[in-house]
């Protein structure tokens, strides 16, 4: 059931195209615990991804504005600065974005439940 979760189906003549398994890149992300891979292209469309396209498309939606404003804050208070990395963590889910003016990387992990 895992494998069918990672492996998204390929549409033909669709931008979205899937990360199976075997990939050396899942590989390395999967080794420190990532559940989810979303690259995308500098206009924030998801060009590949771990998950559907569908939940890949509501991820790439709510990601990208927030990443705009991110590196706008940024230069608000330094124009010489660049936001390159941006981490967002939830009680249940941790958001990893490497930003580059190409492209975007997300990360999405799901964090080990705390003993209280």
């Amino acid at each position: 059931m895992a494998d069918k979760r990672r492996q998204s189906v390929k549409q033909r003549g669709s931008i979205f195209t899937a990360v199976y398994e075997g990939d050396s890149f899942v590989q390395h992300f999967e080794k420190r615990g990532a559940r989810e891979i979303i690259i995308m292209d500098a206009a924030g469309k998801p060009l590949r991804s771990t998950v559907s396209q569908r939940r890949t498309f509501v991820y790439a939606a709510q990601l990208h504005p927030l990443a705009k404003m991110a590196r706008n804050v940024v230069r608000d208070l330094d124009p010489a600065n660049d936001v390159t990395f941006l981490r967002i963590r939830s009680e249940t889910h941790e958001v990893h974005m490497s930003l580059n003016p190409e492209f975007m990387v997300v990360v999405i992990q799901k964090l080990k439940a705390r003993k209280r």
